[in-house]
């Protein structure tokens, strides 16, 4: 049997194409499981496992500023320290409506995300964002790269 070239072009682009759909499926339960990992954060102490799905060269944009993961870091062994000291800290991190676009080791997400975080039961912050992620495969493991949220309003206002 004579295996032609258009035969072979549409077993490769098959094959690419489902390859983009793992990638996609992929990079939107890390979204989510890096959600769950912060939202854990109180009880499970893991700064750790928070930090494991960011590139080492990570940036986010805050308050207007670019930060990078060492700042981040910072921000959660704070957030951490506050569970040590007896105050009751509780965070909530919703990720939904996600879109991830592959374009071979590189790619983008958009997502909304609520995050709520109380201390002793009153908020201490609550955001409302629709954000923007780049992630990058580095082997077969894709990473955050850079991520910017922009906030939508109050959590508890509907769009």
């Amino acid at each position: 049997m004579l295996v032609t070239p258009c035969v072979l072009m549409c077993v490769v682009a098959f094959g690419s194409e489902a390859d983009a759909r793992a990638d996609e499926q992929g990079i939107t339960k890390l979204i989510q499981d890096a959600a769950h990992a912060m939202a854990a954060l109180p009880k499970t102490k893991d700064v750790k496992g928070v930090l494991q799905y960011l590139a080492q060269d990570y940036t986010f944009i805050d308050e207007g500023e670019l930060r990078g993961r060492k700042e981040l870091e910072a921000s959660l062994r704070d957030l951490q320290s506050q569970k040590t000291s007896g105050e009751a800290v509780e965070i909530k991190d919703d990720v939904t409506h996600i879109h991830v676009h592959v374009a071979g080791n590189w790619a983008w997400a958009v997502y909304d995300e609520v995050v709520i975080i109380t201390v002793n039961g009153q908020i201490i912050d609550e955001d409302d964002s629709k954000c923007t992620a780049i992630f990058q495969k580095t082997g077969q493991r894709w990473l955050y790269v850079h991520e910017h949220c922009s906030e939508g309003g109050d959590a508890d206002t509907p769009n």
